[in-house]
């Protein structure tokens, strides 16, 4: 039924190139972390397990806390705080296994489109 919003229902958020790219970047985050878990070990098994332990935990921390259907979500500004701690994060594990360049360049790509979401929440708001 067009207009009738149901007992808890969320409102259908705005899909854009920034959410695109910010979507992007979370995606970006686990398959940095998988190729940094094979790297770090020598074993096979210790590859395998690293590689999927790191984006289980990411998307863990994402899911509970940062996730907009979570509902334990954190409010903004804790929210973008942890998600640029997590990005910082990952930048520091992905930069001795891929290269620091591409560490930092995930770090800052990463802060900056979260940053600017905020900024956009704030003007809604």
């Amino acid at each position: 039924m067009g207009g009738v919003k149901e007992l808890g229902e969320r409102p259908q958020e705005k899909v854009g190139p920034l959410e695109l790219i910010a979507f992007l970047c979370e995606l970006a985050m686990l398959v940095l972390l998988a190729v940094a878990g094979i790297a770090m070990m020598d074993s096979l098994l210790g590859r395998v397990l690293v590689a999927i332990a790191l984006p289980v935990a990411a998307a863990g921390i994402w899911s509970v806390w940062m996730a907009p259907t979570s509902r334990r979500r954190l409010p903004n500004p804790s929210r973008l705080y942890a998600q640029v701690a997590l990005f910082a994060a990952v930048g520091l594990v992905v930069g001795p296994t891929t290269g620091w360049l591409v560490g930092a360049a995930f770090f800052v790509v990463s802060a900056v489109v979260f940053a600017e979401r905020y900024r956009r929440e704030l003007r809604t708001t």
